[in-house]
């Protein structure tokens, strides 16, 4: 048996004060009232001599009254203690994750090497990974020159839509800034931290990796003193693709030229497994036939695994109906003996008359 205010229990503060305080007050004036009683009877006579001259019966119930007053008193002590018995052990689910979704939006995800293009692919493979989550948190930051951002939420369907019809011609500023975009998602996991829910964060990361300003190692460096992972997917081939030129109407017209050269896109494994590995993290290459969702979610599920196995609860039972039903009951069988020995007096005074 457990006590949940067993503290104020011991040090007999507030309530326990004033009902132990009660019962050592009423225990001391029966027994001073019984001696004076007792005493005062003495000087008519004998005790035999007394008993036979007074109502042994009112003695009686007048005796039960007090204890049944006493009880009252012991079990709401008791009651007011709050005893608790031990009840089942359950594991808690497992905490969920703050993920953040990085996505390239750069033009060179316009690349047609995929199902698709690349960015057509990977959104789908991502909205995939998010209706997967549960109890998770997910974030999503679009990014090329600069970076766009949906705070974390476990609204999923709104979550998704916020790159449902974003192309890389909506971007304000073009170009490839893996940097800013590990930037600004430590930003947000870090902010999400003030509310106080502990939970374990990571990245991930969908680029071709061709980034041309900031400096994502740095980055990285960071946040792996605070304890987010980053995972990243690479997207893309390394021999180099053709970017397409994508006019006004979202329609393909030729491919995109630098001067007189065409522009081709070849995907940066170098600079991705570093952020990978600087993290903690790990390094998946997309292909057409497995994008690598499937391992990211392995990965995460071992994550969520290893956090839930540490959180276990024990749950206890309330026991205080036990004290409080019979206090209930010995008070109520009080008011009846009052009430009873109040009508013998009335009794016994009209026979007198």
């Amino acid at each position: 048996m457990t006590w949940r205010n067993w503290n104020s229990f011991l040090s007999l503060t507030g309530t326990g004060l004033w009902l132990t305080v009660g019962i050592f007050i009423l225990l001391f004036a029966y027994v001073i009232s019984h001696a004076i009683k007792k005493r005062i009877m003495s000087r008519f006579g004998t005790h035999d001599l007394v008993a036979d001259l007074i109502d042994r019966r009112s003695n009686i119930v007048a005796s039960i009254n007090v204890a049944l007053i006493l009880g009252v008193l012991i079990l709401s002590l008791i009651s007011w203690a709050q005893p608790q018995s031990r009840g089942k052990t359950m594991n808690l689910k497992p905490r969920g994750l703050d993920i953040l979704v990085a996505l390239d939006f750069s033009k060179s995800m316009n690349v047609r090497d995929m199902h698709g293009s690349r960015l057509e692919h990977a959104k789908r493979e991502m909205n995939k990974l998010i209706d997967s989550l549960g109890g998770d948190r997910v974030g999503l930051i679009a990014f090329a020159g600069t970076p766009m951002t949906y705070p974390l939420t476990e609204d999923y369907e709104s979550a998704k839509m916020f790159w449902e019809n974003l192309v890389p011609e909506d971007m304000p500023l073009g170009g490839t800034a893996i940097g800013r975009a590990l930037a600004s998602a430590k930003d947000l996991l870090i902010e999400s931290r003030r509310s106080g829910d502990k939970r374990s964060q990571i990245i991930i990361l969908l680029s071709d990796g061709e980034d041309l300003s900031g400096s994502p190692e740095k980055i990285a460096s960071e946040l792996n003193t605070q304890g987010i992972r980053v995972y990243t997917i690479g997207i893309g081939n390394t021999s180099g693709s053709l970017v397409p030129a994508v006019n006004e109407d979202g329609n393909t017209s030729g491919y995109m030229k630098y001067g007189e050269k065409y522009v081709t896109s070849s995907l940066d494994e170098k600079l991705l497994k570093k952020i990978s590995e600087l993290t903690g993290g790990k390094y998946f290459k997309a292909s057409k036939d497995n994008f690598g969702t499937e391992l990211v979610l392995k990965n995460i599920k071992d994550l969520k695994r290893t956090e839930g196995q540490k959180r276990k609860i024990e749950e206890k039972n309330e026991e205080f109906h036990w004290f409080i039903i019979p206090a209930i009951i010995f008070l109520i069988f009080n008011l009846l003996l009052l009430g009873d020995r109040e009508l013998f007096k009335t009794r016994e005074a009209q026979n007198e008359g």
